[in-house]
């Protein structure tokens, strides 16, 4: 091997040497810290995981057993008329109590004539009506306290549809089909 190059220097092999260890000596040190970064965040994520399955393990234990009846199983237990004031307090109850009080643009229309959502036939005494509703709120999530605290009352109502828009404003248009029923017989 020639000792010098071309321009008559010395040539010196020791320079490359020390170069080449030092770059493999850096690429080791890199590839250690980035192992040690991603498994310091993959125990972190396996903790919030831990954590997040204890939640569902303990929403799953506590969730409350929902029982479905037959329409002729509970139509003793419907209202025998109609009351729509007492219908605007107890849908106004459960807004006040799910915190939607400021809700704007709130509005009930009633459709007291309307034919049944379902397309089982039932008695013909069973009468429904349809409740629209329509208002706007600054945090959607509150929507479902709404339903649940409605499907609590004692009436009974049924949510057919349900349509949340998001506006740029960050609120939220929400429109809710409702409907409830009444056996429209006379007891004596």
């Amino acid at each position: 091997m020639r000792k010098t190059n071309v321009f008559g220097r010395k040539v010196h092999r020791a320079k490359l040497l020390y170069l080449v260890f030092f770059v493999f000596v850096a690429v080791i040190a890199l590839n250690y810290t980035i192992i040690q970064i991603q498994t310091s965040q993959l125990e972190e994520l396996q903790q919030q995981e831990i954590i997040l399955q204890d939640q569902i393990d303990n929403l799953l234990e506590t969730s409350q057993l929902e029982t479905y009846h037959e329409v002729s199983q509970i139509i003793q237990y419907l209202p025998n008329t109609y009351n729509q004031l007492g219908i605007i307090n107890e849908i106004g109850f459960v807004r006040n109590l799910s915190g939607l009080a400021l809700a704007t643009n709130f509005s009930l229309n009633f459709d007291e004539s309307t034919d049944s959502p379902f397309e089982e036939d039932l008695v013909s005494t069973v009468t429904f009506t349809k409740i629209t509703l329509s208002m706007t709120i600054d945090n959607p999530t509150l929507i479902f306290d709404f339903i649940d605290n409605l499907l609590a009352q004692d009436r009974i109502y049924y949510i057919d549809a349900l349509e949340v828009t998001y506006t740029t404003d960050d609120k939220a248009m929400i429109q809710m089909t409702i409907y409830t029923f009444y056996n429209d017989v006379l007891i004596s």
